[in-house]
């Protein structure tokens, strides 16, 4: 039987990468997306009209709530059921907390923590209606150490892998609820001032990831049906340094 996925932030970056995989596991796809170019949007359709599944764009800012209802809704009309939802889209910011603007606190909240939130509740009676749905979060290395560079960042990832526990003990048994926790991921074509983000001298594997690392996780999940309520690290051991 086909699977339908919904991946948020979905045609770009990371996202991409993960689109493609659940395109080749043969699942079809609803991606949303906000800020990705039309020249991103061509690449990723270029990719996934090869796949033979079907897929949609949707354009959606995933922070407003009352479009975001829409777009879900349009979804489900779309493609009646859900098995597989991954809320992947998000913002980070370096910035000293001096500079702190409310302004940006909230934004990144709204994108990073509520927007999920709201995607999983707006998601939820298509996820019922599939066989064994599964909800994954792209929280971060960020919400499991203190990234006091990063601290509207940090706050909202930590809020996020304290969302999946919460949804994963209310949503059992039905649906499994799980979030991956990448921390330097480099992206070939994007690794300007991704670098800077840690030492590799600091990475006990002493080596940087890549998509196909984080992929590996949201394959794992997938598989492990016994797995629900848990942060997978992606990082090279980074948090063995807290």
């Amino acid at each position: 039987m086909l699977k339908n996925a919904i991946v948020t932030g979905g045609v770009r970056r990371l996202g991409r990468y993960i689109s493609y995989f659940l395109a080749d596991e043969g699942y079809n796809l609803a991606l949303i997306y906000n800020s990705s170019s039309k020249a991103e949007l061509a690449q990723t359709s270029k990719v996934l009209s090869s796949k033979g599944i079907k897929f949609r764009f949707y354009e959606c800012d995933i922070t407003d709530s009352v479009r975001l209802k829409k777009v879900i809704g349009s979804i489900g009309k779309e493609f009646k059921k859900i098995d597989l939802l991954i809320n992947n889209a998000g913002m980070i910011t370096k910035i000293d907390f001096e500079k702190i603007t409310t302004e940006l606190f909230d934004k990144t909240i709204a994108l990073n923590l509520k927007a999920p939130l709201f995607v999983s509740q707006y998601s939820l009676q298509y996820l019922r209606r599939a066989k064994a749905p599964l909800i994954i979060n792209i929280a971060s290395l960020g919400g499991l150490q203190n990234w006091s560079g990063f601290m509207p960042y940090s706050v909202s990832k930590t809020g996020l892998i304290k969302l999946t526990f919460l949804l994963a003990r209310k949503l059992a048994p039905k649906i499994r609820v799980n979030a991956i926790a990448p921390g330097t991921i480099i992206i070939e074509g994007e690794e300007k001032g991704t670098l800077k983000k840690i030492d590799m001298d600091k990475i006990p594997l002493k080596k940087y990831g890549n998509p196909n690392d984080v992929i590996a996780a949201v394959k794992f999940i997938i598989e492990c049906q016994y797995l629900t309520g848990h942060v997978i690290p992606v990082d090279g051991g980074s948090h063995l340094n807290n």
